[in-house]
C-alpha cells in the first residue's frame, strides 16, 4: 500500500488542515490514517483511531459489536477538529457511523440526550476515544425523524449502485473544529452536536455543548441539501449546484481559511457524486 495518501490507489481520503491528519479508505476497504502535520498531531487525543507511529500510515481495525472478530469495510473518511484536538469518522459499507478522537464537546455523538450540557467521561475520566467507536444513537435519531430511512428507494445519489448501502441513513458529515454535521440521507433533515456556543450547531439556542440534535436551521423542508461542510465555528449546507443554502455560526467568507475549506468541501462533495460534478 502506498505511504502517500494523495495515492490514486485509495478510493476516499480527508485531511483535516487544522488538525493536522489524514484518513483514507484503499478500494478494498481497509481504512488508514496518520498525521501528515507532526508540529500539530500526535495522536494524543486518539484521533487516529488505532495506536503505532503517528507519522505512518496505518490500517485501522474496526471491530465488531458483536464479537464475532468479522472484518468491517469502510466506505467513506471525514478527518476534522482543531489544532491537538482532531476528530474523526468513517462510514463503513453498511451506513453505520464510526467515530473516535477529541470528545471533550461531545463531538463524537456517542452519548444520549441524557448527558445534557454537562456532558460525559470515557473510562478512566478521559475526555476522547482512541479506537473508533460505532455510533447508533445518530442514526437512531436519523430514523426517529425520517422512518423512511434505509429504504431500497431512498437513493442518495445517482453515483451509487444498489449495492452500496454506505449512505442509507447518512448521506454526508462534516467535522468542525469542535462540532459534528451530520446530512440525513433524506436530504432533509440536518443533526449536529458537539460545541454550540458559537451557533455553529444551528439550534434554536446556543448551547455551549449538545448531545445529537435535530439542526432546525440549517435543515431543510423544501429543497434538497445535497452535501454538508463544517470549518472552525461555522457549518453550512450546499445545493446541487454547490451553492450555499443555510450557514450557522461564524461563517463570514473574510475570516481567514474561510473561503478555501469551503473549496474543499466542494471539491470533495463533486468526487463523491453529491454535487453536480459538471461545475
Amino acid at each position: 500500500m502506498p505511504s502517500d495518501p494523495a495515492s490514486s490507489a485509495f478510493a476516499d481520503v480527508s485531511n483535516a488542515q487544522e488538525a493536522g491528519h489524514t484518513l483514507a479508505v484503499a478500494p478494498d476497504g481497509t481504512p488508514f490514517s496518520r498525521c501528515h502535520n507532526q508540529k500539530i498531531c500526535c495522536n494524543e487525543l486518539g484521533e487516529l483511531g488505532r495506536g503505532g507511529d503517528p507519522s505512518k500510515l496505518l490500517p485501522i481495525h474496526l471491530e465488531s459489536s458483536d464479537g464475532s472478530g468479522s472484518v468491517i469495510k469502510a466506505a467513506h473518511a471525514y478527518a476534522g477538529g482543531f489544532p491537538s484536538s482532531g476528530h474523526s469518522a468513517l462510514f463503513d459499507t453498511n451506513g453505520n457511523l464510526w467515530m473516535c478522537g477529541c470528545d471533550r464537546w461531545q463531538q463524537l455523538g456517542l452519548g444520549s440526550s441524557a448527558g445534557g450540557s454537562s456532558g460525559y467521561t470515557w473510562k478512566g475520566g478521559r475526555l476522547w476515544q482512541d479506537r473508533f467507536q460505532r455510533n447508533d444513537h445518530v442514526v437512531e435519531l436519523l430514523r426517529g425523524l425520517d422512518p423512511s430511512l434505509g429504504n431500497a428507494g431512498n437513493a442518495s445519489s445517482k453515483s451509487l449502485q444498489p449495492a452500496d448501502m454506505s449512505r442509507r441513513w447518512i448521506r454526508d458529515v462534516a467535522l468542525g473544529g469542535d462540532h459534528t454535521v451530520i446530512l440525513s440521507s433524506n436530504k432533509r433533515d440536518v443533526v449536529t452536536f458537539g460545541k454550540g456556543g458559537e451557533g455553529q450547531l444551528g439550534l434554536s439556542s446556543k448551547p455551549w455543548v449538545s448531545a445529537p440534535a435535530k439542526a432546525k436551521a440549517l435543515s431543510s423542508s423544501k429543497a434538497d441539501i445535497s452535501a454538508a461542510c463544517a470549518f472552525r465555528n461555522c457549518s453550512m449546507t450546499l445545493d446541487r449546484n454547490g451553492d450555499i443554502l443555510r450557514k450557522a455560526g461564524k461563517c463570514s467568507m473574510e475570516a481567514k481559511g474561510m473561503q478555501k475549506a469551503l473549496e474543499r468541501c466542494r471539491k470533495r462533495a463533486k468526487e463523491s457524486g453529491l454535487i453536480n460534478a459538471s461545475l
